[in-house]
């Protein structure tokens, strides 16, 4: 049931036995030191030995209150009435004031990709946001999430279908959009109708065995009625705009007694037509930035840490079937770069031709405009996963450069004075218990047996730091190391040793 045959981990015995508990320990510390030599957010928080997952949600509400003490450069409200219009066109006017009051924290949740719902690593972040929430004073069940559609819909968070981790031996993938999908953006996917779902029931529900056990099997018939079968969300023109209420739904359902209702709200949709606002206005900073002859001679120069310039990291291209092309701004004023069919694209970078290709959904904003006009402009701190939290920096770091090089003093200081090191999805404090094996625990695991935050929050002041990150090992690993270079049967060890390690992280799953 794997996402593509390549990647399904057949469960061998090399490890029946277990052998020494210091040994699997060791398998497992090495697997978790490979993925530290390659992220150093990882790195860096292997080192914090004595902390705590409450450590950590404190060490977030601080750096939180130190940039809310940054002058921001441009008016938060204009960014505060936009994710108030499209949460109460979506989840209706309650939920968007809730969403407001809960933006006006300070912070935002974007570790997560639009439509992958099901990716455990992400959907326990988002509680652990919930949680620094709280702690920043905003303590409702409303929470919002702001999310990355410009993601394949195959991507590895899965916006594609449903994913589960039931099973010992791999990651299980449902899909519900159509296998031609897999490589369009989920900003830009169609919307899910009857037909998907009809033929997902059939394949995975009505077809004996197909969903691999009854407990999955009736989780997924109660995800299906819950938060996808249903008028308000088949009469969506828009998969992006589906995924706000089916999120909303869905968590809904997740918690006994007090509980928490994420609203996943995609950030292109969102901050383009802020960004298109500002293009309007020649002397805001990303107007400038485009058309100001020396702060693009400087995008032309500054390169990021991946050594990409920053003209390479303005926008992007889709074409006609939603998939996604790379563009570089050109010093003599256009976007250029090579679509699927390797043919050269070139669109003019005019005032008056960006507002017309951004209308079109020709091009849309990288994450690098998008982090500028919300947090570099208007202090909303981005928490994001360990690649995020590793590239901002690099992001600010160019940005500053820039500007104190095109004459630009009080924004260069005020860009610079931001902490950029959030990091939210990653840690994980809850696993799913199956016979033998755990995972950590994502809505389909919860579904059946619903979670309780005073549990969570109760592993959050136990739990340490570095093994949160144990806990959520496959996902990092998986995301880290490539396929040729993964130990065999690795994600069948991590489950087992995390079994073992970790008796009293069961959140959901058997009593055993």
């Amino acid at each position: 049931m794997s996402r593509r045959s390549a990647d399904k981990v057949v469960f061998r015995t090399k490890f029946a036995e277990r052998g020494e508990a210091s040994e699997m320990m060791g398998i497992l510390e090495a697997m978790a030191g490979e993925c530290c030599s390659r992220n150093q957010t990882l790195r860096r928080y292997r080192s914090m030995s004595g902390k705590t997952l409450s450590d950590f949600i404190r060490q977030g509400e601080e750096l939180v209150r130190r940039n809310r003490e940054v002058e921001p450069l441009a008016d938060p409200a204009e960014l505060e009435n936009l994710v108030h219009e499209q949460a109460a066109r979506l989840e209706g006017e309650s939920a968007a004031e809730g969403v407001v009051r809960a933006v006006r924290s300070g912070a935002v949740c974007t570790a997560d990709h639009h439509g992958g719902l099901y990716f455990a690593q992400a959907f326990q972040g988002d509680i652990l946001f919930s949680l620094l929430l709280e702690r920043l004073g905003f303590g409702e069940p409303t929470v919002p999430i702001l999310c990355a559609g410009q993601v394949e819909l195959e991507n590895a968070s899965y916006a594609r279908g449903i994913c589960a981790s039931m099973i010992p031996d791999a990651k299980q993938y449902f899909p519900i959009f159509p296998a031609k999908d897999s490589v369009q953006l989920a900003s830009y996917a169609e919307p899910i109708n009857t037909q998907m779902l009809a033929r997902f029931r059939h394949r995975f529900l009505e077809n004996e065995d197909a969903a691999g056990n009854e407990a999955l099997r009736e989780a997924l018939d109660g995800i299906l009625k819950a938060a996808y079968e249903r008028e308000e969300v088949l009469s969506l023109p828009r998969f992006s705009d589906q995924v706000t209420r089916i999120g909303a739904a869905l968590t809904g359902k997740l918690f006994a007694g007090e509980g928490k209702t994420f609203i996943y709200l995609e950030m292109e949709s969102l901050l383009t037509p802020l960004l298109e606002k500002e293009l309007a206005d020649p002397c805001s900073l990303p107007a400038r930035l485009l058309w100001s002859d020396t702060l693009r001679q400087n995008l032309l120069q500054e390169r990021l840490e991946d050594g990409v310039t920053v003209a390479e990291a303005l926008f992007w291209g889709a074409d006609e079937k939603g998939r996604k092309f790379h563009l570089t701004l050109t010093p003599d004023g256009w976007l250029e770069g090579k679509d699927w069919r390797r043919q050269i694209v070139r669109y003019p970078a005019d005032p008056a031709s960006l507002e017309a290709l951004l209308a079109e959904r020709k091009i849309f904003p990288g994450v690098f405009l998008m982090v500028l006009i919300s947090f570099f402009e208007r202090s909303l701190t981005w928490l994001g996963g360990m690649f995020q939290s590793s590239y901002l920096p690099g992001y600010q770091r160019a940005l500053v450069s820039l500007l104190e090089r095109g004459g630009l003093a009080r924004e260069a200081r005020t860009i610079g004075a931001y902490d950029c090191s959030g990091y939210i999805s990653g840690p994980v404090f809850g696993l799913y218990r199956g016979n033998g094996f755990a995972a950590p625990a994502a809505p389909v695991e919860a579904f059946p047996n619903r979670l309780e935050l005073a549990r969570i929050r109760e592993l959050a002041e136990k739990t340490d730091l570095w093994d949160a990150h144990l806990m959520g090992l496959a996902d990092i690993y998986f995301d880290l190391i490539g396929r040729k270079d993964r130990k065999e049967d690795w994600y069948a060890v991590i489950g087992r040793e995390l079994y073992d390690r970790y008796p009293d992280h069961r959140l959901t799953g058997y009593e055993s």
